[in-house]
This record gives structure tokens, sequence and C-alpha cells, in this order.
């Protein structure tokens, strides 16, 4: 299946599920979002956003918000499973439902927490070292990103199997790998290289997960991040340069007549944060003055066939925009296009959650847990 295919199946469904038992809710103790109307997600229930917390605090946490209630629920790990010692663990650093699972990474925990999709109890976890990112193929497989590999290297991914959750290979790809995408028997992973400064990695790893081996590399940009494939089979891939005289970036790879991608295109936005919906990758970048302050920019960038369209212009409104202190996570709701901004505020304490319609109008806030950072969407 092509990953055209893919962004048109219903709402993304590969990274969703449909509940054939939806008389099935779970219920959270959370507050009523005012003035929100039910059942406003079009086919999607909910979503989970997974809050990191700081570092060797422990204080990883789960929240819920309800479309079918306007109910928001804070802490909903513990509440489904109170008998689990230290709840999620340390350091959330990506979430994802696939199938009836959620899947949970807790980068300071070393493990991929494994829970049921519609109520978060706990069924089981991976036991991974300094784990990052997670995708999936279609043959019941799992792929995680790893600061420090099996074979101690690093930068790995490892494969665990979605059913009874056993590791079933290792790859070690770059330094320091971060987010990866899979398209048909390809993983392509965007390596950072970050602890290594100056002498970041800068290289994109292919491995045919038949053989699970590195195909080839492509070469991109420094210290790489985010990496997302468009409705087209394009790459897109977010640097976040060296921190002085390379900026951060956004680059385009397009597969070339040997099957192999080559950098197409360079964005010359920051960015901090993307993500994919309605036609757009929406994503968030920062500035700094002489004086250290920070500007936040909003951008969009619409992918088409032979090209994209970039939108310097802010994708919300001047007064919603204005609300946001530290924005963080960015979510769009792939059957809506709602959009998600979450603020980390101060990272010590409560962050809070802007929930915008399609034209970036706020309809509604409220808190979350310390350092909001990944979002998940659970369909009907």
């Amino acid at each position: 299946m092509t990953a055209k295919h893919l962004f048109m199946a219903a709402c993304c469904a590969t990274l969703l599920f449909s509940c054939a038992e939806d008389d099935v809710t779970p219920q959270y103790e959370g507050v009523k979002i005012e003035n929100e109307k039910p059942d406003a997600g079009g086919n999607m229930r909910g979503f989970y956003v997974l809050n990191e917390g700081n570092m060797g605090q422990n204080k990883c946490t789960l929240d819920y918000y309800d479309y079918l209630t306007c109910t928001y629920a804070r802490n909903v790990y513990a509440q489904a499973n109170p008998n689990v010692v230290l709840e999620l663990g340390d350091v959330g650093n990506d979430i994802a439902v696939h199938g009836d699972k959620l899947y949970i990474v807790v980068n300071g925990s070393h493990k991929v927490e494994v829970c049921n999709a519609l109520t978060a109890e706990r069924i089981g976890q991976v036991n991974i070292n300094s784990p990052r990112y997670i995708a999936f193929d279609d043959k019941g497989n799992a792929y995680v990103s790893s600061f420090v590999g099996g074979n101690g290297d690093n930068g790995s991914v490892i494969r665990f199997n979605t059913e009874n959750l056993t590791v079933t290979g290792t790859v070690s790809v770059g330094l320091q790998p971060e987010e990866l995408v899979v398209d048909g028997d390809k993983l392509y992973v965007a390596n950072s290289g970050q602890f290594q400064a100056p002498d970041y990695d800068t290289t994109i790893s292919v491995v045919d997960l038949n053989s699970m081996s590195v195909e080839y590399k492509i070469e991109a940009g420094v210290n790489m991040h985010h990496l997302r494939m468009d409705p087209y089979n394009n790459l897109y891939v977010t640097t976040r340069g060296n921190y002085a005289d390379i900026p951060s970036q956004i680059m385009r790879f397009t597969k070339q007549a040997d099957g192999k991608y080559a950098a197409d295109a360079t964005i010359d936005a920051p960015c901090a944060n993307i993500a994919y919906g309605d036609g757009y990758f929406r994503f968030y970048g920062t500035t700094w003055d002489a004086n250290w302050q920070a500007t936040y920019n909003f951008n969009s960038i619409a992918p088409l066939e032979n090209g994209y369209t970039f939108y310097p212009e802010s994708f919300l409104s001047a007064a919603g925009q204005a609300e946001i202190q530290t924005p963080y996570a960015i979510a769009v709701n792939p059957c809506t296009g709602d959009i998600i901004v979450t603020d980390a505020k101060n990272y010590v304490s409560s962050g809070e959650l802007f929930y915008f319609d399609k034209n970036g109008n706020l309809r509604w806030h409220t808190t979350t847990g310390d350092i909001p950072g990944h979002i998940a969407f659970v369909a009907k």
C-alpha cells in the first residue's frame, strides 16, 4: 500500500483503531469542557496526552480528552492502574495508538508501556534502552528508535511483536536516532548525533525490513529530529541545526529514478514540532533576538504532488496565539482538521492544552500534567 493510499484511508486508520464495542467508554474523573458540543471529533472518540515530566522525577503522566462527553481527565493511567507501582515512570517521549493497543515510550524508565487503547489498562511492557520514538508496519511489528542499542552502539532500532511483546530484531542505524517512518518494506530513521556536538549526524538511515539491515543512507541536514511522509511519498525532516551558525530548517526529499531518496528542497523556517492533517503540515518554530527573547512562528506547508506551498502566516488566530506561553506539542485531528497546541509553561509545573478549530480559532483550553509533549487520537 502506498503512502498516498494510507493518507486517504478513513482518517488514518493505520494509526488508529475502530472499536466494535462502542458502548464501552472509560469513566475517568475529569473536568467538563464548557460550551463544547458532544461528539465533535468526527470519527475520533478522543485523544491521549502524554505529559513528559522532568527527568529523574518519575512524573510522566497520561491525560485523556473524551469527545463523546466533553470531559478532560488528568492522570488516567493512575486511575486505570491503581496497583502499578511508580505508575508510568520517568520521561514520556512518544505515544501511539495502533490496533487495539496504546503504546507509551518512556525514555528514562527504558521501556515501552503497552495498554488497552480504550481503557488505558496495562497489558505489559517491552524493555528497551533509552527508547525515543515508535512506528509500525502492517505485519504486526513495532519499531522503536533507541539511543543505546543492544550491542552497546550509539543508535539502533529495535523491533518487537505487537501480539506477544517479544523483541524480534535489532539494527544499528546512525547516532542518536529520533523519529522514524515505515513505508512498505522500508524504514526511514532520522539520525541526530545530538550528543556528538559539534559533530552531529547528518544522515537518514534506510532499513530493509525483510533483512533488518541498513540498505543505504540519505545525506540530509544537521541534528535531525522529526520525520514525516506526505501523501505523495515525499519525506520531510526537521533539523535543529547547531544552535549557532546553522539554523533549524525543514528538508524535503523525493524519490529518484533509482528508487532512492535525495534532497529536493529546503524550507528556511525554524521547526520545533510538526503535525500533518487536513492537507497541511502544521508546525511551529522559535527565533531568538539579541536578548534571548523568543518569538514563536506558527506556519504551514501544503504538500503537492509535484512540490509544496509554504504559508508563512500564522495558522492560529492572533488572540489564540497570544494565550500560549511556551508551545510544545502539536497535533491535528485527522477527521476534522482541528488543531491542538500544548503549552509547557515553565517546564516544572502543570502545562496547558489549547484546542483550536481548523481555521485557528480558539475553542477551549485546560490544565494538563507537567510538560504535555505528545498526542495520540483514538477512533470510534
